[in-house]
């Protein structure tokens, strides 16, 4: 964000200014951004202090001036506080975080910029990823930092646009109904992606048909002659389009599908997947990506179709499909002292693990290969049989040993049992018992797969593999 006067962010937010006109006009008063954190926040910013689950941001007013702030948004519950900085700008509003969404929406509105808003139970950060990758050889581009894609993730992304972005991808996350409509009232995206629909947040939303219904709110303020492009092999995903295009809810835009089905618009196909990337065809023409894991594919193909819509031809295309910007712990491989550890523990579903153990399996090279697997969360009342199926593909004849950690993860190790001779699986409550079983597992040219939901934070673990000193 440029900077922009008081008065006009109060008008964005809706908000009611409260100042000392002695001191201060709103119309030449200048703020240059606007902070949730005052860890983080630049003097000159405007800070928002959101009340959460465990920290009502109201506590920090006093660190946020002492760090230049140029105002703060105050809600009314805690006016009485403005009594202790009366020589300070505030904006008060009804609740901080709707004030935040508003604001962010206006702002949005206010730009003259193309909006791709892409979400997915699985591969949306690495699509974004590899969309911007493509899309920066054109434009002006800007795309969600890191995973930031919820109610606060988004509004924080929109208001670090400015009036010199042409391209905003605007990553969107979920777990419940009615989530994705607020991102994209805020949003407004002229492009939406839907990478797949998954078993993630079967806790909340039941079935996954509901979560295809949830993932299609990205189109609620969508207009005809928008786009949506989708991923036809998903079968709840393809379903759901196809009995929104058979009903009369309301138009949705234009479509565009790819995948192996025989209906999508555009056919894809895998013809090479190793440590290198995957070279593949979509629509009969021939790309690679650089990344790692054959189903790297499908992110890139609706990155493909996203680019070809915006005018760019296939030789800025392929070339955009060398990403040197991926987001951290996604298919990462790292190099440590005489072996390799595979981190994919952002995230963790039954359809992610089975593209990393998929990926383990096909990455040649390696005499010996290990799986360190936690829990896979928000998989409701049938989370513990998932676990133990998934244990149940866990192939004996690639993984020599696997490692679980977590709760849930018990039954995991019980599916695998069913394949697995004894003395090759082992179960841990605590992460330092378990980086000392594998430093004495893990052997030269060995490949160590780590993947599990990210609140078990598993990445804590790899520095300390890396280091192996057991011999």
């Amino acid at each position: 964000m440029k900077p922009h006067s008081i008065t006009e962010i109060a008008q964005w937010a809706q908000a009611e200014i409260r100042l000392d006109p002695s001191l201060h006009d709103p119309n030449q008063t200048m703020a240059t951004g606007v902070s949730i954190d005052t860890r983080t926040m630049i003097a000159g910013e405007i800070f928002m202090p959101i009340i959460g689950e465990k920290m009502d941001g109201h506590r920090f007013l006093a660190t946020a001036f002492e760090k230049g702030a140029a105002a703060a948004f105050i809600d009314r519950d805690h006016l009485d506080l403005v009594d202790d900085f009366k020589d300070k700008i505030f904006l008060l509003v009804d609740d901080t975080l709707e004030a935040f969404q508003t604001l962010a929406a206006n702002y949005r509105k206010s730009l003259d910029v193309l909006v791709v808003g892409v979400t997915g139970s699985n591969g949306k950060t690495t699509t974004k990823d590899i969309l911007a990758s493509v899309l920066t050889r054109k434009f002006r581009t800007f795309k969600t930092i890191g995973n930031l894609n919820n109610e606060i993730g988004v509004p924080r992304t929109l208001l670090d646009l400015d009036e010199s972005t042409e391209v905003a991808i605007i990553e969107m996350g979920m777990s419940d109904f009615g989530e994705i409509d607020t991102l994209v009232k805020m949003a407004r995206p002229h492009i939406a992606i839907i990478t797949n629909v998954g078993q993630s947040h079967l806790n909340q939303l039941g079935s996954q048909e509901n979560i295809a219904k949830a993932k299609m709110e990205i189109v609620n303020v969508m207009g005809p002659d928008d786009l949506l492009i989708y991923n036809r092999d998903s079968s709840f995903l393809a379903q759901e389009v196809d009995r929104r295009k058979a009903s009369a809810e309301g138009l949705l835009p234009r479509t565009l599908s790819f995948g192996q089905d025989s209906q999508a618009d555009s056919s894809l196909s895998l013809t090479r997947s190793n440590e290198g990337g995957s070279s593949f065809t979509l629509g009969g023409e021939a790309f690679s990506v650089n990344l790692l894991g054959s189903y790297q594919m499908y992110n890139a193909a609706a990155a493909i179709l996203c680019a070809k819509e915006l005018g760019l031809d296939e030789v800025t295309i392929q070339a955009g499909l060398h990403v040197t910007d991926q987001t951290k712990m996604r298919s990462e491989l790292i190099h440590a002292q005489g072996f390799d550890i595979l981190v994919d523990c952002y995230n963790s579903s039954p359809q992610s693990l089975r593209e990393a153990l998929h990926t383990t399996e096909v990455l040649a090279g390696y005499r010996k290969k290990i799986a360190i697997l936690g829990d896979m969360l928000e998989l409701g009342p049938m989370e513990k049989k998932i676990h133990f199926d998934i244990g149940q593909e866990i192939d004996p004849e690639v993984f020599s040993d696997v490692l679980f950690f977590g709760p849930l993860s018990k039954y995991m190790m019980e599916g695998a049992s069913l394949r697995f001779r004894d003395n090759h699986l082992f179960w841990f409550s605590k992460k330092s018992d378990l980086v000392d079983r594998a430093k004495t597992l893990i052997e030269p040219a060995s490949l160590v797969l780590v993947k599990a939901s990210r609140a078990l934070r598993l990445e804590e673990i790899v520095e300390s593999i890396k280091q192996r000193t057991a011999q």
